[in-house]
């Protein structure tokens, strides 16, 4: 049996801590009443720097919590350097993590700094990966611990977060506290659907209280099955939800794949209202049905203008198996797509292992920006997408173009210049926070989804010439 447990918190300015997720909780051992042993991993996400020399964190169930830093919304009641927890003050917690990350590597922690006589829990491995936004994530994994319940019971769980630049961690200078989990509350099961880039699901509530709240709805871009908001990136804004008393009554989970994370598992966050708990969070996997794993493998997609009445494209597939054909599509706006033509397979019955190259003519004198995509159809009806090509009206500009603008939805377009290269973009708002990123993007359109009303600015870094060009958005919601 795997449990899930996690959270998901906003930063504080005082630690800069955040993302903070437990999962892949796992039954192991002779189970006794009252008590569930288990193994889960830990990740989070910090500031990068000599501040965080020693990093631990303590929890207890809810009704347990002592509150030892006199927490005030997440944050310590006193100012400046804390004394820390002693072990004394640690009494009833169920786990209790530690940290020596002064060097190059983190290492765990097997006695507590602040008082060796506190043993810690035990734990597997732990890795830390600087993200592009400059912060750290940490991973650690088959972290030891008994839950103070039944397994199977719903519970809340209360976490205190800190670290230390002190030698032997002799004082806390960075603090988040009484962040709540919700264990066992709700589960959350899913399909990512490549074939026609929608998801799917149902929360399901296990408790017998009420249950509000509301999901995000990330990409797992780099596919490790972490939440990472520096790297993940938001497809579905907040979406809310209410669910009667359970245990088996549902709430569903519904909305659109942008093309662009086809193929990615998505990472749904939970922030729950629960009586004694609001904003108890938690994350779970939705898995993609994988369109990559279909008959046909797309090698290259070019769409290119020729002259003002006509757009060449042309495609390849290294590979074929039971390929009925093509369908080419094009939007001259509006998101509205439309079937200009359908290229039946060149393979013998649809079977080939050699490099196959189609092209197909398209008359279009539009003006303004056209987009096409090929829809790859198998002889079981099977379909998945290729990525989006963006073409230009004849006498447009041949710089990066970014439209709407206005936005008045929350999307824009971004099409690059027309050269093959390879690009990272990084979105920031007013105030320079990074929004969104993307790392190695070779197609050349970017579709953002998901933009709240204000002023973005746009980088993009071709990593080909060194080039570093700023555009912005502007959106300003209807």
């Amino acid at each position: 049996m795997v449990l899930l447990v996690t959270a998901f918190t906003k930063a504080k300015a005082q630690c800069d801590a955040s993302s903070i997720l437990i999962q892949n909780i796992t039954q192991v051992g002779t189970q006794t009443p009252g008590s569930c042993s288990v193994t889960f991993d830990l990740s989070f996400e910090m500031a990068n720097n000599n501040g965080n020399k020693f990093i631990f964190l303590h929890g207890w169930a809810q009704e347990d919590y002592p509150d030892f830093f006199d927490c005030v919304d997440g944050a310590p009641g006193g100012n400046g350097a804390i004394r820390p927890p002693q072990g004394s003050d640690l009494a009833g917690s169920f786990v209790n993590i530690g940290i020596d990350n002064s060097g190059a590597t983190p290492v765990l922690l097997t006695s507590y700094t602040p008082d060796p006589g506190f043993t810690l829990s035990p734990a597997s491995t732990i890795t830390r990966t600087v993200l592009p936004n400059g912060n750290a994530f940490f991973v650690i994994t088959g972290i030891s611990a008994t839950f103070p319940v039944d397994c199977g019971e719903a519970f809340l769980v209360a976490f205190d977060f800190w670290s230390s630049q002190a030698a032997q961690a002799q004082s806390a200078q960075c603090v988040n506290c009484n962040v709540l989990y919700a264990v066992n509350y709700i589960s959350v099961t899913g399909l990512a659907n490549c074939f026609n880039l929608t998801f799917g699901g149902l929360i399901t509530n296990n408790s017998d209280t009420t249950i509000s709240g509301y999901t995000l709805i990330y990409a797992d871009v780099n596919s490790d099955g972490y939440l990472a908001a520096g790297v993940d990136v938001l497809v579905q804004d907040t979406t809310q939800f209410t669910i009667a008393p359970g245990p088996g009554t549902t709430a569903t989970l519904s909305g659109v794949i942008p093309s662009l994370f086809i193929n990615m598992d998505l990472l749904v966050v939970t922030a729950l209202n629960i009586e004694g708990g609001e904003g108890a969070s938690q994350v779970d996997v939705i898995l993609s049905t994988q369109c990559g794993g279909l008959p046909v493998t797309f090698k290259s997609f070019h769409a290119n203008r020729s002259n003002r009445t006509n757009v060449q494209l042309k495609w390849e597939t290294a590979s074929e198996i039971d390929n009925k054909g093509f369908s080419v599509q094009r939007n001259m706006g509006g998101n509205v797509w439309e079937q200009v033509a359908f290229v039946n397979s060149q393979a013998t019955d649809g079977n080939s292992n050699t490099t196959l190259t189609y092209t197909f003519n398209d008359a279009n004198s539009n003006r303004g920006m056209t987009q096409y995509r090929i829809k790859q159809v198998d002889r079981d009806g099977k379909f998945k997408y290729s990525e989006i090509r963006s073409v230009r009206g004849e006498g447009q500009n041949n710089g990066i173009v970014v439209y709407p603008v206005p936005s008045t939805d929350g999307r824009v377009n971004v099409v690059f210049d027309d050269m093959d290269a390879k690009r990272d973009v990084l979105l920031s708002d007013m105030n320079g926070r990074i929004v969104k990123q993307w790392k190695g993007i070779t197609s050349n359109t970017l579709q953002v989804d998901n933009l709240r009303q204000g002023v973005y600015t746009l980088q993009i870094h071709n990593l080909q010439s060194g080039e570093v060009v700023a555009k912005k958005i502007i959106v300003t919601r209807n």
